[in-house]
């Protein structure tokens, strides 16, 4: 169990689209048998094979901004919220108002894929305008919204069990953003790929048409670990830090693979703890080189079943992420929430924001193990704004306030 005391996360992935492709609906997360909770031109291509000096590390991305003279770095607080997407400005001003200074924004860069020599301008725009306003990005690489089959973006001939060249892209992202001296940067590799629309994969690939879980998570501890070696050999561990992506809290024991446009069969019942082992088998010590451990404990009564109870019963979900880092064989990591939270067309915005204030009160502050919590989500007009915080029309819900009145009375600045 860890030290108590504090000192003072989809996605649109398609929205509904995403969900229908493995054959549910969003509404099936609450069910106990179902176990399956919601999670341009990408830059410039490299034309001449051009690569940044392998053995070059880099401190600090090299974007031509200014931030100002070095000043001391964040302090800490854990409060956050995440983004479906880069942001904006004025999403990026509500969330330096509910954190404060030194709070964390999840933010996601759709569209990564291999051949990207930097990142695209409002990625750019972004990290600025969080650094801009003393948060702390934590921020989902990910594939293209319509197009979830990584492991073909994976190394010619490898099967998807090779990612070097994704992995330089992300190198090359990270090394034209606008970092800050003294402030850390966050890298969560992809998000949920234990769930079908996650990581999809074509037909006459596998027998039966059916890519089994065990398959699945060797591909991705493949990604993870290219990923985190490319990303550690070229920048400054103390600043950029790399963090898995979050896992569903249930998961599928096999996924059909399918064409571009259709639904797939899958079979539900196992929890993130056998994908995370069956992780480790595949790549032994793929999570030693982890700098954090993203979780999506959202709350429950079970482990992988009976999502968005009441806060009474909801302890065994909001509490997941202890038993996951059990499971990788690291309980002492820093975990950072990347998802978690009630949603509004399962309670009134009254009991939500009651709720969400006791998990702060009595299980996310008390322990120092978590870096940050980020629920999902701020602000969307699509299909998730059940989640949200804020109203497409960016007025705040009692939820927000609610939170930020708990934060204001614990951290200053723009109180």
């Amino acid at each position: 169990m860890r030290g108590v005391g504090f000192a003072s996360s989809l996605l649109r992935c398609v929205a509904c689209v995403a969900l229908l492709s493995v054959g549910c609906d969003e509404n099936s997360l609450g069910g106990r048998d179902a176990r399956v909770p919601p999670g341009t031109d990408g830059g410039t291509p490299l034309t001449d094979g051009a690569r940044p000096a392998d053995d070059m590390r880099t401190p600090v991305g090299d974007a031509g901004t200014d931030l100002g003279p070095p000043v001391e770095g964040p302090a800490a607080n854990r409060f956050g919220i995440g983004f479906v997407g880069p942001g904006n400005e004025t999403q990026l001003e509500l969330t330096a108002n509910l954190t404060g200074p030194g709070g964390h924004v999840k933010l996601i860069f759709p569209d990564v894929v291999p051949g990207m020599s930097g990142p695209r301008e409002d990625w750019v725009a972004a990290v600025r305008g969080a650094y801009e306003r003393d948060l702390i990005p934590v921020v989902r690489f990910g594939p293209p919204w319509g197009d979830r089959r990584v492991r073909n973006q994976s190394d010619a001939g490898s099967d998807g069990l090779r990612y070097a060249e994704l992995a330089q892209s992300y190198v090359n992202i990270i090394a034209g953003l606008p970092l800050r001296d003294g402030w850390p940067f966050y890298v969560e590799v992809h998000n949920e790929p234990n769930l079908c629309y996650e990581w999809m994969c074509d037909r006459g690939r596998f027998p039966d048409d059916r890519i089994p879980y065990e398959r699945v998570a060797e591909e991705y501890a493949s990604l993870l670990r290219d990923v985190t070696a490319a990303v550690h050999a070229r920048f400054d561990r103390a600043q950029v830090k790399v963090a898995n992506g979050g896992l569903a809290p249930g998961g599928t024991r096999w996924c059909e693979c399918i064409g571009a446009a259709e639904g797939g069969a899958y079979e539900a019942g196992i929890t993130s703890r056998e994908f995370l082992s069956a992780m480790d088998a595949a790549v032994p010590g793929v999570f030693d080189s982890l700098d954090a451990f993203a979780s999506h404990s959202y709350p429950a009564e079970g482990e992988g079943w009976g999502f968005f109870v009441p806060y009474e019963q909801s302890l065994t979900g909001l509490r997941y992420y202890q038993t996951e880092l059990t499971t990788i064989g690291r309980p002492d990591l820093g975990v950072l929430m990347t998802e978690t939270g009630w949603r509004r067309d399962t309670a009134s915005d009254s009991e939500v924001a009651t709720w969400t204030r006791q998990a702060y009160e009595n299980v996310w502050l008390t322990d120092d193990g978590l870096i940050a919590i980020m629920p999902f989500i701020l602000l969307d007009v699509g299909g998730w704004d059940h989640f949200a915080w804020v109203d497409g029309s960016g007025t705040p819900r009692p939820v927000y306030d609610e939170i930020r009145a708990l934060r204001c009375s614990m951290i200053g600045g723009r109180c």
